[in-house]
């Protein structure tokens, strides 16, 4: 799972179908929020103007802001990231780092499947491995 480090805490970012729909909901729908995060002229791919822009540095924060509380709830953790936090977080430096961040969240989301919680509890090896040979077989 990708990660973001934001004042020395390491953040899980997580992109599903959900998330899709809260960026669509907080920033704009997808290619055109993803400009925006990037701080392109979504009108206009090869206009980098926007760069560092309020618009620009609001997508960013609410991106990670999105991404970061599906990750920490994923991971049974409090989901507590704000807007402010995150832009508090980051310096100005660091910022095309953290897009990037997001970027590989987004590509691993969308490439990937969601993998199953393990149950708890003891576990049957054999069993295990008679699903594992069905399946190949099957």
């Amino acid at each position: 799972m990708t990660t973001i480090t934001l004042k020395g805490r390491e953040i899980p970012l997580l992109y599903t179908v959900y998330e899709m729909k809260q960026i669509q909901d907080d920033i704009a729908p997808i290619s055109r929020a993803i400009s925006l995060v990037l701080g392109r002229n979504p009108d206009d791919k090869t206009d980098t103007s926007k760069y560092g822009s309020a618009e620009h540095l609001e997508a960013a924060a609410k991106m990670i802001r999105i991404l970061g509380n599906a990750g920490l709830e994923e991971a049974g953790e409090a989901p507590d990231l704000t807007d402010k936090k995150v832009m508090r977080a980051l310096r100005p430096v660091e910022l095309p780092a953290a897009v990037n961040i997001c970027m590989d969240a987004l590509t691993e989301g969308m490439a990937s499947e969601i993998p199953e919680k393990e149950e708890e509890g003891p576990v049957d090896v054999t069993l295990e491995e008679m699903k594992k040979k069905e399946a190949k077989e099957g």
